[in-house]
């Protein structure tokens, strides 16, 4: 899992990738990866997440948040890992 999957699921993914934002192309795309896939683990590190939950919630689907949060915790992973191997390989 990217480094900035965790940041992103305690704060939020703008800042994280500010805070943490590399020099180099790939490291960068890799970051973004983890910044993206990072607020599936936790529903208030991204305001789509909220939102979602919002709709969910007026169409009468109540999802607890411990049940969002475990499912994140297996999807993220999977997710960070693909986004990132799908990357094409570092130009020398």
């Amino acid at each position: 899992m990217s480094a900035a999957t965790w940041p992103t699921a305690a704060v939020n993914n703008l800042p994280a990738y500010v805070v943490l934002e590399p020099a180099d192309a790939r490291s960068r795309m890799q970051l973004l990866a983890g910044v993206n896939f990072g607020p599936l683990i936790t529903p208030w590190a991204s305001l789509a997440p909220l939102l979602w939950h919002g709709q969910l919630t007026r169409a009468g689907l109540r999802i607890p948040r411990r049940v969002y949060t475990a499912y994140g915790l297996i999807i993220a992973p999977v997710a960070v890992a693909a986004g990132v191997h799908a990357l094409p390989p570092a130009e020398n």
